[in-house]
């Protein structure tokens, strides 16, 4: 216990937050004597709080010798004031850490401005600091979902031309141990969901999504030496609170927790499923789906289908592709084999699917089998299955032959939409995949439907996406 804390406990007890106590001149047995003391000291506590409640003083944080970026040439004449947002500075609870890669302070700084986005303070491989006087005070977009919380620090570089710039390093180090102390912010990476900590853009890209691409940015091996040397404590991604939890943009799985998790009670050998009603899916003489080809699975409900996203297994057999989905607890409504023969893999058509963030309360999901896009487009009798396949259910259901409006959950969409969208997925990137683009054109517009690029779909360009649709990012 410090000396400081004791005083003020001492204080306490002699008044400071209250009268004297006469209770315990009282005559009460040993043991009531005991608890009024417990009571008492429990009350002094509560009563005390406002000593021990830690306020920043903002007045007086500041960062030395920082260069305001209105007074650096070229770059004075950029109009990057106008996408500031004002913020409390009480909001200021992380540290995000970025690093420009080969790119200049100049040339960094004009491409943030250009695709909106904007840091917070700037240190050169040099050691100086350029930034914004008023990073208490105004907000940047650079990693949406933690922008509110956070002071964004880029270093000029990467990680490897840091550990040869020595002063770089010192200023960088000092800037954050200082900011950290000054604002109270936790000096550990471990709990990015509470937004209370000091962390990569590598880390919030992975909770929050909102990037533009999925190159490494901040570097954790930086991260780990800084934290290291300010008294810190550093979390591999492993470790990291909550990481295999449900929530995160980019998902990691683990194998051992999925197995124990997954307790299926439909599908295959559990429960019988109604008749096949589609013409373009297989059944037995009797009507129902064979029943190896049908998956285990959780019941999640029921959906009232307005669209159909389809998907490619990355593997390219049908029953390795089944036996995946449900070790990795997920399903799908339908599977398409190589050789054309389409299998219904639920009970009913409408039960729920687990395959695409964002569309599994409305979405028929079909898995493809195949490897990849370019595996895809060579099986020629399995892209006409998909072709019949889509027009029945569209048919059925009265959905749009159009994958313009995924927000709207109305439509023929790829996963590689979804994903783009709502992220959670165990891979994502900025570039076509799964099934390609390439092949959502092929099946739409061979259907009579309208195929959008990516531009062009709907509200594509603002930020409320998983994988933004920017050229650069700090």
């Amino acid at each position: 216990m410090s000396e400081n804390f004791k005083k003020r406990f001492r204080e306490s007890r002699n008044g400071v937050c209250g009268s004297k106590s006469h209770f315990l001149r009282l005559d009460l047995n040993p043991l009531c004597q005991n608890l009024v003391k417990i009571s008492l000291i429990f009350l002094i506590f509560t009563g005390c709080t406002r000593f021990f409640v830690r306020t920043p003083n903002y007045a007086k944080i500041q960062v030395p010798n920082l260069i305001p970026f209105s007074e650096v040439e070229g770059i004075r004449q950029i109009q990057w004031q106008k996408i500031a947002k004002p913020r409390d500075p009480k909001s200021i609870s992380a540290i995000i850490l970025h690093n420009s890669g080969k790119r200049k302070f100049a040339d960094f700084f004009r491409l943030s401005v250009e695709n909106q986005f904007l840091f917070h303070i700037y240190i050169d491989s040099n050691g100086t600091i350029y930034g914004d006087p008023n990073f208490l005070t105004r907000e940047w977009t650079a990693a949406p979902g933690i922008d509110t919380e956070a002071i964004h620090i880029v270093y000029e570089g990467t990680q490897e031309t840091l550990y040869n710039q020595k002063k770089q390093t010192e200023v960088l180090q000092n800037t954050i141990d200082a900011l950290a102390e000054d604002l109270y912010i936790p000096k550990t990476n471990y709990d990015i969901i509470s937004k209370k900590g000091i962390f990569t853009h590598n880390q919030a890209k992975r909770r929050f999504g909102g990037f533009v691409d999925f190159s490494s940015c901040g570097s954790e091996l930086t991260l780990n030496q800084i934290l290291s040397n300010i008294g810190g404590k550093f979390y591999e991604e492993d470790d990291w609170k909550d990481r295999f939890v449900t929530g995160w943009v980019l998902k990691k799985e683990n194998k051992d927790l999925l197995k124990d998790s997954f307790h299926p009670t439909n599908g295959r050998g559990i429960t019988k499923a109604e008749k096949v009603i589609f013409n373009h899916l297989e059944k037995t003489e009797k009507g129902f789906t064979p029943e190896d080809y049908r998956v285990k699975y959780t019941f999640r409900g029921k959906i009232k289908p307005s669209c159909v996203v389809l998907h490619y297994t990355a593997i390219s057999e049908y029953f390795k592709s089944l036996r995946t989905l449900e070790a990795r607890n997920l399903t799908a409504s339908i599977m398409i084999d190589s050789n054309g023969k389409a299998y219904q893999l639920v009970d009913v058509i409408e039960d729920r699917a687990a395959a695409a963030t964002g569309t599994n309360d409305n979405c028929i999901q079909i898995e493809i089998v195949a490897k990849d896009t370019e595996e895809l487009l060579k099986q020629p009798e399995q892209i006409q299955k998909v072709k019949d396949l889509v027009l029945e259910l569209t048919t059925k259901y009265k959905i749009p032959l159009s994958n313009e409006k995924l927000e709207d959950l109305s439509g023929v969409f790829s996963h590689t939409q979804a994903k783009k969208k709502w992220g959670g997925s165990i891979f994502l990137n900025a570039k076509d995949f799964d099934p390609g683009e390439e092949y959502m054109e092929l099946i739409l517009n061979s259907i009579g439907g309208k195929y959008f690029p990516e531009p062009e779909w709907k509200n594509r360009r603002t930020m409320d996406w998983a994988i933004l649709y920017r050229n650069f990012q700090p």
